[in-house]
Protein backbone atom coordinates (compact mmCIF):
# COMPACT_ATOMS: atom_id res chain seq x y z
CA UNK A 1 0.00 0.00 0.00
CA UNK A 2 1.50 3.45 -0.64
CA UNK A 3 1.98 6.09 1.56
CA UNK A 4 -0.59 8.38 2.48
CA UNK A 5 -0.19 12.23 3.77
CA UNK A 6 -2.29 13.47 6.80
CA UNK A 7 -3.61 15.74 4.42
CA UNK A 8 -4.72 12.97 1.63
CA UNK A 9 -6.35 11.13 4.59
CA UNK A 10 -8.39 13.76 5.62
CA UNK A 11 -9.32 15.15 1.97
CA UNK A 12 -10.57 11.16 0.96
CA UNK A 13 -12.81 11.24 4.05
CA UNK A 14 -14.44 14.82 3.23
CA UNK A 15 -14.85 14.27 0.16
CA UNK A 16 -16.34 10.68 0.53
CA UNK A 17 -19.09 12.34 2.97
CA UNK A 18 -19.89 15.25 0.89
CA UNK A 19 -20.17 14.28 -3.20
CA UNK A 20 -23.50 12.22 -2.64
CA UNK A 21 -25.10 13.88 0.08
CA UNK A 22 -25.19 17.36 -0.80
CA UNK A 23 -27.62 17.03 -3.72
CA UNK A 24 -30.79 15.27 -2.14
CA UNK A 25 -30.41 14.47 1.67
CA UNK A 26 -30.75 18.30 2.51
CA UNK A 27 -34.76 17.72 1.25
CA UNK A 28 -35.25 14.48 3.47
CA UNK A 29 -33.69 16.16 6.43
CA UNK A 30 -35.81 18.97 5.92
CA UNK A 31 -38.96 17.41 5.69
CA UNK A 32 -38.59 15.85 8.56
CA UNK A 33 -36.23 18.39 11.31
CA UNK A 34 -38.09 21.62 9.32
CA UNK A 35 -36.53 24.77 10.15
CA UNK A 36 -34.15 23.21 12.97
CA UNK A 37 -33.10 20.12 10.14
CA UNK A 38 -29.10 20.66 10.73
CA UNK A 39 -29.11 19.77 13.99
CA UNK A 40 -29.52 16.19 12.33
CA UNK A 41 -26.09 16.48 10.77
CA UNK A 42 -24.74 17.34 14.42
CA UNK A 43 -26.20 14.34 16.81
CA UNK A 44 -25.48 11.53 13.89
CA UNK A 45 -22.25 13.47 13.97
CA UNK A 46 -21.32 12.76 17.46
CA UNK A 47 -22.60 9.17 17.25
CA UNK A 48 -20.10 8.36 14.06
CA UNK A 49 -17.21 10.08 15.75
CA UNK A 50 -18.04 7.44 18.70
CA UNK A 51 -17.83 4.71 16.35
CA UNK A 52 -14.77 6.06 14.28
CA UNK A 53 -13.00 5.90 17.95
CA UNK A 54 -13.75 2.43 18.45
CA UNK A 55 -12.84 0.92 15.09
CA UNK A 56 -9.18 3.27 14.98
CA UNK A 57 -8.50 1.86 18.78
CA UNK A 58 -9.27 -1.51 16.68
CA UNK A 59 -7.07 -1.10 13.72
CA UNK A 60 -4.35 0.78 15.82
CA UNK A 61 -3.21 -2.72 17.42
CA UNK A 62 -2.06 -3.81 13.83
CA UNK A 63 0.19 -1.17 13.00
CA UNK A 64 1.19 -2.18 9.22
CA UNK A 65 -2.34 -3.80 8.20
CA UNK A 66 -5.75 -2.32 7.62
CA UNK A 67 -9.16 -3.44 9.65
CA UNK A 68 -9.77 -5.84 7.37
CA UNK A 69 -6.47 -7.60 7.12
CA UNK A 70 -6.32 -7.38 11.26
CA UNK A 71 -9.61 -8.72 10.95
CA UNK A 72 -8.81 -12.16 9.02
CA UNK A 73 -5.45 -12.54 10.23
CA UNK A 74 -6.49 -12.39 14.51
CA UNK A 75 -10.10 -14.59 13.90
CA UNK A 76 -9.81 -15.95 10.50
CA UNK A 77 -13.48 -17.53 10.80
CA UNK A 78 -15.33 -14.56 12.56
CA UNK A 79 -13.25 -12.16 10.84
CA UNK A 80 -14.36 -13.52 7.51
CA UNK A 81 -18.24 -13.51 8.77
CA UNK A 82 -17.91 -9.66 9.75
CA UNK A 83 -16.05 -8.94 6.30
CA UNK A 84 -18.72 -10.55 4.83
CA UNK A 85 -21.10 -7.72 6.90
CA UNK A 86 -19.35 -4.93 5.77
CA UNK A 87 -18.85 -6.26 1.98
CA UNK A 88 -22.71 -5.71 2.24
CA UNK A 89 -22.73 -2.63 3.74
CA UNK A 90 -19.93 -1.09 1.14
CA UNK A 91 -22.32 -2.93 -1.36
CA UNK A 92 -24.96 -0.99 -0.34
CA UNK A 93 -23.47 2.15 -0.54
CA UNK A 94 -22.13 1.97 -4.05
CA UNK A 95 -25.61 1.17 -5.56
CA UNK A 96 -27.16 4.06 -3.79
CA UNK A 97 -24.53 6.08 -5.25
CA UNK A 98 -24.57 4.68 -8.26
CA UNK A 99 -28.11 4.87 -8.59
CA UNK A 100 -28.05 8.83 -7.03
CA UNK A 101 -25.48 9.72 -9.96
CA UNK A 102 -27.75 8.39 -12.93
CA UNK A 103 -30.75 9.77 -12.01
CA UNK A 104 -29.57 13.40 -11.23
CA UNK A 105 -27.98 12.64 -14.27
CA UNK A 106 -31.30 11.18 -16.19
CA UNK A 107 -33.35 14.19 -14.55
CA UNK A 108 -31.58 17.39 -15.43
CA UNK A 109 -28.91 16.94 -17.61
CA UNK A 110 -29.77 13.86 -20.34
CA UNK A 111 -33.73 13.60 -19.71
CA UNK A 112 -33.50 11.36 -23.18
CA UNK A 113 -31.14 9.35 -22.39
CA UNK A 114 -31.77 5.67 -21.05
CA UNK A 115 -30.88 5.61 -17.36
CA UNK A 116 -29.65 2.35 -18.09
CA UNK A 117 -27.17 3.57 -20.56
CA UNK A 118 -26.45 6.29 -17.82
CA UNK A 119 -25.55 3.88 -15.50
CA UNK A 120 -23.54 1.94 -17.73
CA UNK A 121 -21.12 4.60 -18.58
CA UNK A 122 -21.09 5.55 -14.58
CA UNK A 123 -19.47 1.89 -14.22
CA UNK A 124 -17.46 2.09 -16.77
CA UNK A 125 -15.65 4.89 -15.86
CA UNK A 126 -15.64 3.68 -12.32
CA UNK A 127 -13.89 0.35 -13.26
CA UNK A 128 -10.91 2.23 -14.86
CA UNK A 129 -10.75 4.48 -11.97
CA UNK A 130 -10.28 1.99 -9.78
CA UNK A 131 -7.64 -0.07 -12.03
CA UNK A 132 -5.21 2.33 -11.48
CA UNK A 133 -5.56 2.05 -7.60
CA UNK A 134 -5.12 4.05 -4.74
CA UNK A 135 -3.04 6.80 -5.87
CA UNK A 136 -5.82 7.64 -8.67
CA UNK A 137 -8.11 7.55 -5.58
CA UNK A 138 -5.63 9.81 -3.63
CA UNK A 139 -4.96 12.21 -7.20
CA UNK A 140 -8.91 13.10 -8.10
CA UNK A 141 -9.37 13.69 -4.12
CA UNK A 142 -6.62 16.05 -3.91
CA UNK A 143 -8.05 18.20 -7.30
CA UNK A 144 -11.27 17.94 -6.25
CA UNK A 145 -11.47 17.94 -2.78
CA UNK A 146 -9.79 21.57 -2.33
CA UNK A 147 -12.16 22.81 -5.27
CA UNK A 148 -15.91 21.39 -3.62
CA UNK A 149 -14.74 23.06 -0.23
CA UNK A 150 -13.82 26.35 -2.13
CA UNK A 151 -16.97 26.20 -4.19
CA UNK A 152 -19.26 25.61 -1.05
CA UNK A 153 -17.46 28.81 0.70
CA UNK A 154 -18.14 30.68 -2.52
CA UNK A 155 -21.64 29.66 -2.53
CA UNK A 156 -21.94 31.76 1.09
CA UNK A 157 -20.65 34.44 -0.05
CA UNK A 158 -22.56 35.07 -3.14
CA UNK A 159 -26.30 34.49 -1.59
CA UNK A 160 -25.77 35.55 1.98
CA UNK A 161 -27.44 38.90 1.25
CA UNK A 162 -30.08 37.17 0.49
CA UNK A 163 -30.83 35.27 3.55
CA UNK A 164 -33.79 35.34 5.50
CA UNK A 165 -33.32 34.75 9.35
CA UNK A 166 -36.93 34.61 9.45
CA UNK A 167 -37.29 31.25 7.80
CA UNK A 168 -35.51 29.49 10.73
CA UNK A 169 -37.89 30.81 12.90
CA UNK A 170 -39.13 29.70 15.93
CA UNK A 171 -35.71 29.10 17.17
CA UNK A 172 -36.54 27.62 20.37
CA UNK A 173 -39.05 25.56 19.14
CA UNK A 174 -37.40 22.03 18.17
CA UNK A 175 -39.24 18.94 17.24
CA UNK A 176 -36.61 16.74 18.75
CA UNK A 177 -38.30 13.43 17.24
CA UNK A 178 -37.99 15.40 13.76
CA UNK A 179 -34.66 15.69 14.31
CA UNK A 180 -33.74 12.33 15.94
CA UNK A 181 -35.73 10.75 12.43
CA UNK A 182 -33.46 13.25 10.41
CA UNK A 183 -30.26 12.02 12.26
CA UNK A 184 -30.80 8.40 11.23
CA UNK A 185 -30.93 9.02 7.50
CA UNK A 186 -27.79 11.23 7.99
CA UNK A 187 -26.18 8.69 9.87
CA UNK A 188 -25.91 6.12 7.49
CA UNK A 189 -23.68 9.17 5.13
CA UNK A 190 -21.39 10.34 7.81
CA UNK A 191 -21.03 6.82 8.79
CA UNK A 192 -19.13 6.52 5.00
CA UNK A 193 -15.94 8.19 6.87
CA UNK A 194 -15.77 4.67 9.10
CA UNK A 195 -14.21 3.71 5.38
CA UNK A 196 -10.83 5.01 6.64
CA UNK A 197 -9.47 2.71 8.78
CA UNK A 198 -10.62 -0.07 6.22
CA UNK A 199 -8.49 1.67 3.41
CA UNK A 200 -5.75 3.23 5.06
CA UNK A 201 -3.67 0.82 7.19
CA UNK A 202 -2.32 1.64 10.91
CA UNK A 203 0.53 3.21 9.96
CA UNK A 204 -0.80 6.30 7.69
CA UNK A 205 -3.88 6.51 9.51
CA UNK A 206 -4.72 8.11 13.09
CA UNK A 207 -8.09 8.90 14.88
CA UNK A 208 -7.70 12.32 14.45
CA UNK A 209 -7.35 12.72 10.89
CA UNK A 210 -11.10 10.51 10.53
CA UNK A 211 -11.65 12.94 13.20
CA UNK A 212 -10.89 16.05 11.17
CA UNK A 213 -12.53 14.56 8.02
CA UNK A 214 -15.68 13.99 9.83
CA UNK A 215 -15.68 17.92 11.50
CA UNK A 216 -15.22 19.58 8.04
CA UNK A 217 -17.44 17.17 6.25
CA UNK A 218 -20.30 17.53 8.79
CA UNK A 219 -19.20 21.07 9.19
CA UNK A 220 -19.85 21.83 4.97
CA UNK A 221 -22.68 19.79 5.05
CA UNK A 222 -24.73 21.74 8.01
CA UNK A 223 -23.33 25.38 6.15
CA UNK A 224 -25.23 24.02 3.06
CA UNK A 225 -28.25 23.19 4.84
CA UNK A 226 -28.40 26.29 6.27
CA UNK A 227 -27.87 28.01 3.14
CA UNK A 228 -31.36 26.15 1.83
CA UNK A 229 -33.34 26.84 4.92
CA UNK A 230 -32.09 30.73 4.27
CA UNK A 231 -32.54 31.06 1.39
CA UNK A 232 -35.49 29.06 0.54
CA UNK A 233 -37.14 27.98 3.60
CA UNK A 234 -38.12 24.77 4.84
CA UNK A 235 -41.15 23.60 3.24
CA UNK A 236 -39.80 24.33 -0.08
CA UNK A 237 -36.65 22.40 0.99
CA UNK A 238 -38.69 19.70 1.70
CA UNK A 239 -40.22 19.68 -1.73
CA UNK A 240 -37.54 19.61 -4.05
CA UNK A 241 -35.57 16.42 -5.13
CA UNK A 242 -32.46 18.42 -5.62
CA UNK A 243 -32.38 21.43 -3.76
CA UNK A 244 -28.89 22.19 -4.12
CA UNK A 245 -28.88 22.12 -7.67
CA UNK A 246 -32.07 24.48 -7.29
CA UNK A 247 -29.94 27.00 -5.05
CA UNK A 248 -27.07 26.76 -7.39
CA UNK A 249 -28.96 27.40 -10.44
CA UNK A 250 -29.86 31.16 -9.09
CA UNK A 251 -26.68 32.44 -8.68
CA UNK A 252 -25.41 34.93 -10.52
CA UNK A 253 -21.68 36.08 -10.90
CA UNK A 254 -22.03 39.64 -12.93
CA UNK A 255 -24.45 40.11 -15.64
CA UNK A 256 -22.48 37.36 -18.17
CA UNK A 257 -22.50 34.86 -15.99
CA UNK A 258 -26.23 33.30 -15.59
CA UNK A 259 -25.43 29.49 -15.93
CA UNK A 260 -22.99 29.00 -13.08
CA UNK A 261 -24.66 25.75 -12.26
CA UNK A 262 -22.93 24.18 -15.25
CA UNK A 263 -19.92 24.76 -14.12
CA UNK A 264 -20.44 23.68 -10.85
CA UNK A 265 -21.85 20.34 -12.12
CA UNK A 266 -18.64 19.88 -14.14
CA UNK A 267 -16.48 20.29 -11.31
CA UNK A 268 -19.02 18.07 -8.77
CA UNK A 269 -19.63 15.08 -11.41
CA UNK A 270 -16.14 13.93 -11.34
CA UNK A 271 -15.65 13.96 -7.20
CA UNK A 272 -19.14 12.10 -7.21
CA UNK A 273 -17.37 9.32 -9.32
CA UNK A 274 -14.77 9.39 -7.04
CA UNK A 275 -17.44 8.23 -4.41
CA UNK A 276 -18.44 5.24 -6.44
CA UNK A 277 -14.37 4.07 -7.18
CA UNK A 278 -13.79 4.36 -3.56
CA UNK A 279 -17.02 2.34 -2.83
CA UNK A 280 -15.91 -0.22 -5.38
CA UNK A 281 -12.51 -0.53 -4.16
CA UNK A 282 -13.50 -0.89 -0.98
CA UNK A 283 -16.37 -3.91 -2.37
CA UNK A 284 -13.13 -5.44 -3.73
CA UNK A 285 -10.68 -5.42 -1.16
CA UNK A 286 -13.75 -6.55 1.76
CA UNK A 287 -14.26 -9.54 -1.39
CA UNK A 288 -10.90 -10.23 -1.74
CA UNK A 289 -10.51 -10.79 2.35
CA UNK A 290 -13.28 -12.43 3.37
CA UNK A 291 -14.32 -14.82 0.51
CA UNK A 292 -12.30 -18.31 0.48
CA UNK A 293 -12.06 -18.15 -3.02
CA UNK A 294 -9.91 -15.10 -2.54
CA UNK A 295 -7.05 -15.71 -0.39
CA UNK A 296 -5.39 -13.00 1.21
CA UNK A 297 -1.91 -12.52 0.25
Amino acid sequence: MPNITSRQVILLGVTYIINITLIHVPSQLAGYGRQHAYLSFLVAGLVVALLLLVLTRSANRFPGQDLFQSLTSRFPIIGRFIGLLYLLFFFFILTRDMRSISDFTNVLLLPNTPIFVIGLCVATTVVYIVRGGLRTLIGITELYGPILIIVVFFMVFVVFKDFNTGYLKPVLYIDWAGVGKGSWIAFSYLGQVLALPFICSGKNYRYRHGLYSLLIGTGLLTLIILMLLLILGAPITERMMYPTYELVRQLRVTDFLDRFDLILVALWFPAALLNVAISYTLFVMVLRRSSPLFPVK
